[in-house]
């Protein structure tokens, strides 16, 4: 299919961008995953859990500041990388709280924004995005667009029957408000499939990023 190549094709392009990788040692195992010991290039030893063997520790700028932080490979898919952050505070790097959904395949756009993208299946049709910022070095999800097929749920008495459409989507994008942390309806839309249409990608995108790009 068309859109898958070019899901992957663009996901390939995003990981030959990014910064060179190196691996960390397996010192021990939790039931949470391996234990990874990584020495920084400050000679600082990092301390992380991770699924994979072969976690990788990436030195990439995430938060903007002009200096390269540390991005770990916590956990590693066919077609979803999930990431933690230490950032280098200026004497050493130090874990970075978030406010946030797990972080996948993580992109730095316009300077300010690290957007997470998780690809759901079909072909990059179900996702979930959520595009963050940083305040006082904690990531916090300023939107979250979920593309997934409809469901719906009827309930008799205490019996709930769910019915899911494989042939319809349903996009919502909500926004975070800052003060109250409620998450506010900014836009949805139900759509039959587009197989093979990136008009589909072209329409949720420009939604995502309405209000926030000049």
């Amino acid at each position: 299919m068309r859109i898958q190549r070019v899901f992957m094709m663009a996901l390939m392009a995003l990981l030959l961008a990014l910064p060179c990788v190196a691996g960390a040692e397996i010192v021990g195992r939790t039931a949470e995953g391996y234990i990874h010991r990584y020495t920084a290039d400050n000679g600082q030893e990092i301390y992380f859990v991770s699924l994979e063997e072969d976690a990788m520790v990436r030195y990439d700028d995430v938060n903007f500041d002009g200096h390269p932080d540390l991005a770990v490979t916590v956990a590693l898919g066919a077609s979803n990388a999930r990431y933690e952050f230490y950032l280098w505070n200026g004497s050493e790097y130090a874990y970075a709280e978030r406010w946030t959904g797990d972080i996948f395949n993580y992109a730095l756009v316009d300077g300010k924004y690290l957007v997470s993208h998780r690809n759901d299946g079909r072909a990059g049709l179900l996702f979930c995005t959520e595009i963050c910022v940083w305040e006082d070095n904690v990531l916090k999800t300023r939107r979250t667009m979920v593309s997934e097929e409809e469901t719906d749920i009827q309930w008799e008495g205490r019996v709930m029957t769910q019915t899911t459409n494989l042939d319809r989507l349903h996009v919502i994008l909500r926004e975070t408000d800052g003060l109250a942390g409620a998450a506010n309806v900014l836009w949805e839309k139900t759509y039959a499939p587009p197989s093979d249409d990136p008009g589909f990608f072209e329409e949720v995108n420009a939604r995502l990023w309405e209000g926030l790009r000049d």
